[in-house]
């Protein structure tokens, strides 16, 4: 967590991430992308924070990876009070949309079969949730044993169909193994 005089105000914690929250379609990997850029730019230049460290809790925490992710980058930046005012700020536009699209659907459009015609909405979603997974992946995956790891998971859920789970455990403690072994080569 940064110091006092440091730390963001509630406001630009608000801001950032309703704004985040407003434009992140596509899953968790998109929010960090937005997040990473967020992050960056001149209001929090001077706030530390590392995004890796709020991923990889996202990923291996029980529930929705983003709000993990959220969550845990409120708290860098202000402690219990900045993580939960990005949470809120992030979720208020999911929850009111859902809550639209809730309303009309059940009101409106259940009788008609609109989920017929979601196919090019879910292949957009999708090539976004890709798109974004190799922009992060080009940017922290910096060796070709790593590259190799992210393969295998593919091949383990795509083909296996690994429980998530499991895979995280797994090639979790394989990525950790090659760290441990860099550290030894670099000591030696």
């Amino acid at each position: 967590m940064v110091t006092k005089q440091a730390a963001p105000s509630n406001r630009q914690i608000i801001q950032t991430f309703l704004k985040t929250g407003t434009i992140s379609f596509g899953g968790w990997s998109t929010t960090a992308v937005l997040l990473e850029k967020e992050l960056g730019s001149k209001t929090y230049r001077h706030n530390p924070v590392d995004l890796k460290v709020s991923i990889t809790y996202g990923q291996i925490l029980p529930g929705a990876t983003q709000v993990a992710i959220v969550s845990n980058t409120g708290y860098q930046l202000k402690g219990f009070i900045g993580a939960l005012l990005a949470t809120v700020s992030y979720l208020l536009p999911a929850v009111s949309l859902v809550t639209l699209f809730a309303i009309i659907y059940f009101g409106y459009l259940q009788e008609r079969n609109i989920t017929d015609h979601m196919g090019g909405l879910i292949a957009a979603l999708s090539g976004i949730i890709l798109a974004n997974a190799c922009r992060i992946g080009r940017k922290h995956v910096t060796h070709p044993l790593l590259w190799a790891l992210i393969a295998g998971v593919c091949l383990a859920q795509v083909f296996a169909h690994m429980n998530a789970l499991l895979i995280i455990l797994i090639f979790g403690a394989a990525g950790l193994a090659k760290s441990a072994a860099q550290t030894r080569e670099k000591t030696v």
